[in-house]
């Protein structure tokens, strides 16, 4: 059978570095590299072709701004965005809606059916319950109509795809049916998959100043959906301890707000990075001992922290600060490949590095652990075989099964 075009939707896309330009283009050139005619409709620049995948710019920036500049460049690229796929969606083509910017789905979808493309919704995050999450019962009824549209867009969809169980859990509760949505997580960046020569890793923690250290690292967005207060705690905990280090690799909303608390608070022991180069990567995550993930308990629903995929990829026990009961601890129990500790439990963080610290030996199998589960669930190959299967048309006959079930996390 022909494969169909597939048309994404994301307001950035190669070369910008953000998480989901990363994942699409990924995804995108995969695809592409298998057969597949794809397209992109993103912000700004010149029209393009890159690795197979031909690129719609809509204009403008595809770079935040402050609050007034983003307002502005997302309702361009919505109308964008809008104007472009009017043109380009042909009936039986598979458009594939991400959620940069939020609801994004409520502008794109109705055109997207109504021109018989088959639509997919692809979620990373949700919104506008995030915002309610963050702000309270003071948004929650302004924001209803958007939550209404939003539904929806997903009920129209032939598919919502979510990061893990409990987003699909959410999505179902909106009244999307169970058979509609389907599980595929992010996946680690592909330079992951081939793990750091040792010399490698080695020089990474020489540049730091760490060779000599128990290292653990956060890296990635340090963003407002993310839970520091814990490790914040476990640090002050650990600061007369020269022999541990904490790592903050990255940037985000909550960059300010952490390295004002390690200042305000004398954590000599805490460091703050910038962003490694996805090429370094590799070398980069493997040169930390442990990692951290975080996330509020009021987000377990609506976002899915993929840089656990990175941290599993390099072979790395995980320190997660979150919901006990949430998804990344039950993964980490299942695997076992890590800890979960609730955002009150600083201490008890600060108790688990200090043994990992003092007893090396219980970090090999946590590690070799998180490897394991990497290969099982979060590769590229993995995912593209599932997209693939999701995107094919579904001949008369049998129901078609997505291959590959413990990709699920």
């Amino acid at each position: 059978m022909t494969s169909p075009r597939i048309i994404f939707v994301n307001r950035v896309y190669w070369p910008s570095t953000a998480a989901t330009a990363q994942l699409l283009t990924d995804l995108a050139e995969g695809l592409a590299a298998r057969g597949w005619e794809v397209h992109v409709i993103a912000a700004g620049g010149t029209p393009a072709a890159h690795n197979g995948v031909t690129i719609h710019r809509t204009g403008g920036s595809d770079r935040h701004g402050g609050l007034l500049s983003r307002t502005v460049n997302y309702g361009r690229f919505r109308r964008g965005a809008q104007r472009l796929l009017a043109s380009l969606v042909q009936a039986g083509d598979a458009v594939v809606v991400m959620t940069d910017p939020p609801l994004l789905a409520t502008a794109v979808t109705d055109i997207a059916v109504h021109r018989g493309g088959r639509v997919f919704q692809w979620i990373q995050d949700i919104y506008p319950e995030i915002l309610t999450a963050h702000l309270g019962a003071l948004v929650t009824l302004p924001l209803a109509p958007l939550r209404t549209l939003r539904d929806v867009a997903w009920r129209s969809a032939s598919r919502c795809v979510t990061l893990g169980e409990d987003m699909r859990q959410q999505v179902a509760d909106r009244g999307v049916p169970a058979a509609n949505i389907s599980v595929i997580p992010n996946w680690a960046p592909r330079e992951l998959h081939t793990p750091a020569a040792p010399e490698a890793v080695a020089a990474r923690r020489a540049a730091w100043g760490v060779a000599d250290k128990f290292v653990v690292a956060y890296s990635g967005n340090l963003g407002r959906v993310h839970e520091f207060a814990a490790v914040l705690a476990a640090a002050e905990q650990l600061k007369a301890r020269p022999d541990i280090v904490f790592l903050f690799i990255g940037t985000g909303a909550r960059f300010e707000e952490v390295r004002r608390a390690a200042h305000a608070r004398g954590l000599d022991n805490v460091r703050l990075l910038p962003p490694a180069p996805r090429a370094d990567m590799p070398a980069a995550l493997a040169a930390a001992d442990a990692h951290l993930v975080t996330l509020k308990p009021g987000f377990a629903r609506l976002v899915y922290p993929s840089k656990l995929a990175g941290v599993l990829a390099a072979g790395r026990p995980v320190l997660f600060v979150g919901p006990p009961d949430g998804e990344i601890a039950r993964l980490l129990a299942r695997e076992k490949c890590g800890a979960a500790f609730a955002p009150t439990e600083g201490a008890v963080l600060a108790a688990t590095i200090t043994a990992w610290q003092a007893d090396p030996a219980t970090l090999a199998p946590l590690g070799r652990s998180a490897r394991a589960a990497y290969e099982r669930q979060f590769t590229l190959s993995a995912s593209l075989a599932r997209w693939e299967a999701l995107l094919r048309p579904v001949p008369a006959g049998p129901e078609v099964q997505l291959p590959c079930a413990d990709s699920q996390p």
